[in-house]
């Protein structure tokens, strides 16, 4: 079985590990509870969407106000809506203008590596300080 491991500092700003492929930058929501154990299968149907189209979040696109595009995404739980997907800002705290709603976000062409990376059952880990 693959592994991600993911590690959060005190803003929501981390490092998600591909256990034997690759670490990359990610931000997620400082003080949310995320599960920190968790197991996924990108075979079930919606677990990994290209595209998603945000349910919660709205993008201005050029003066036209769209469900933000979520490139890449992968459910990790499923309970909150909660994705990794690719972000078109730095993955951290200042770039993105502060912290995700409870997304995951990885940078431009990390998404997709990840995503394609994930192709079996995956555990998931977290690890954050609050």
């Amino acid at each position: 079985m693959k592994r991600i491991h993911i590690k959060f500092n005190e803003l929501g700003e981390g490092k998600l590990e591909c256990k034997g492929y690759k670490t990359f930058k990610c931000l997620g929501k400082k003080g949310l509870k995320y599960p920190v154990d968790m197991t996924i299968d990108p075979l079930k149907k919606g677990t990994k969407v290209n595209p998603y189209f945000s349910q919660e979040y709205v993008c201005d696109y050029e003066g036209v106000t769209l469900p933000c595009v979520m490139n890449f995404s992968i459910l990790i739980w499923g309970q909150r809506g909660i994705f990794i997907h690719e972000w078109p800002n730095p993955a951290t705290f200042s770039g993105n203008g502060g912290p995700t709603g409870g997304c995951i976000h990885v940078e431009m062409g990390d998404a997709k590596a990840i995503y394609e990376w994930v192709d079996s059952k995956t555990r998931i880990t977290l690890d954050y300080s609050w």
